[in-house]
């Protein structure tokens, strides 16, 4: 089951326990670079307190607040209040002045209670399996957390790199979340 914030609803449909899942409303908008600037190779700038960050995203820049405000699972919608907070983060912290905002959005990042991912088979259903709680990450998790999948689903030990990397079966098991008597 990859539903992002909808897994634990889509749990209890098919008979499961949730595993807690907590969707994040993140906020996002594009504006222009400073004129003159080309800041195409720029790199990801965030502060210290991750309390905004900016990026290069084709040929504009991409802001937030690094907001992570509790939302049902939705079609999240970006709060005016949100995008202010975001600009204003980066003006102060820059000489960039924000006239007009390109383009702004949200998206729910899913986070299980202890902020790892979800996978493997749900222990108490059969056949049911959990790939949740990426938390915004999923491009960059995803080849590891494919290749993972893929091995459980097939019944074969993951590959071993996996492993090295902190990524054992236990560690990502939805069972964790199991409340035992």
């Amino acid at each position: 089951m990859a539903a992002g914030a909808w897994c634990d609803q889509l749990a209890r449909l098919a008979g499961a326990e949730p595993v807690g899942l907590a969707p994040l409303r993140r906020t996002a908008f594009l504006f222009a670079a400073p004129r003159g600037m080309e800041v195409r190779a720029w790199p990801l700038v965030e502060d210290a307190e991750e309390a905004f960050y900016f990026k290069p995203q084709s040929g504009l820049l991409m802001g937030s607040p690094c907001d992570e405000t509790p939302s049902p699972p939705c079609d999240a919608q970006p709060e005016d209040l949100d995008v202010a907070i975001g600009a204003d983060r980066i003006e102060q912290a820059t000489t960039a002045e924000l006239r007009r905002l390109t383009r702004r959005w949200a998206g729910l990042r899913t986070f299980a209670p202890d902020r790892t991912p979800v996978v493997g088979f749900d222990p108490e259903v059969a056949g049911l399996f959990w790939l949740a709680g990426q938390g915004g990450y999923g491009i960059m998790t995803s080849p590891a957390l494919g290749q993972m999948g893929a091995a459980l689903i097939a019944g074969r030990e993951p590959p071993a790199a996996l492993e090295r990397a902190g990524l054992a079966p236990a560690v990502l098991s939805p069972g964790r979340f199991l409340r035992r008597p």
